[in-house]
């Protein structure tokens, strides 16, 4: 569902299809970093929203006791607007609220599986993208072997432009080309299953 009723996205899109997404404590937590600092700002720009609200206000008060009817009316619409506003804009500050809390507690509970917490923000999320996306590359490889039965060639040299290509990702991929040559599927889907150890929505309902 696309709904956004007020947030930039849900507590269950936060949790399975944004962070649930990535593949590493590390690439969520970056992802998570992302997505709070997007929401605190909206949530420190309301101040000044507010300010200028304030100041529309002031100024149609002033139009309002113009001796002209035309800027009379125009201030009176601009009243009408800001309070039809009024309920929407609360109910936009509280989703915002909400959501920065629940982008929040995903990373509190990010954090002490974090490899690379020792280092600062950019170089952690630096070091994270190598693992990130031998992880993306091979899921990526695997839908397509399930879906497809192969692997379009501008992502097969994707994957060979990677550096854990030889060691990681093509012994991978033969392991499933074997499951699939054999008809079992059930041992394919095994190999793809995600590492039990990390679970974001586990995490999240701790």
């Amino acid at each position: 569902m696309h709904y956004k009723t007020n947030r930039q996205n849900h507590d269950f899109q936060i949790a399975y299809f944004l962070a649930g997404s990535c593949h590493t404590p590390d690439g969520a937590y970056a992802l998570m970093c992302d997505l709070y600092e997007d929401r605190d700002n909206a949530i420190r720009s309301f101040e000044a929203s507010k300010l200028r609200e304030q100041a529309k206000i002031v100024r149609a008060h002033r139009l309002i006791n113009s001796p002209d009817e035309a800027e009379q009316l125009e201030g009176k619409a601009d009243l009408v607007e800001i309070e039809a506003m009024k309920e929407t804009v609360q109910r936009n500050l509280d989703a915002a609220i909400a959501e920065r809390a629940t982008i929040k507690k995903c990373m509190d509970r990010l954090e002490p599986l974090r490899k690379y917490a020792h280092l600062s923000l950019p170089e952690a999320h630096q070091a994270a993208q190598q693992e990130e996306w031998k992880l993306e590359l091979m899921k990526r490889a695997e839908n397509y072997l399930l879906s497809q039965n192969g692997i379009p060639a501008d992502h097969f040299a994707t994957m060979r432009l990677h550096p854990d290509f030889k060691d990681a990702i093509l012994p991978k991929i033969n392991s499933l080309v074997d499951l699939l040559a054999s008809g079992n599927r059930a041992g394919m889907i095994e190999l793809m299953l995600p590492d039990a150890e990390f679970s974001v929505p586990k995490l999240m309902a701790s």
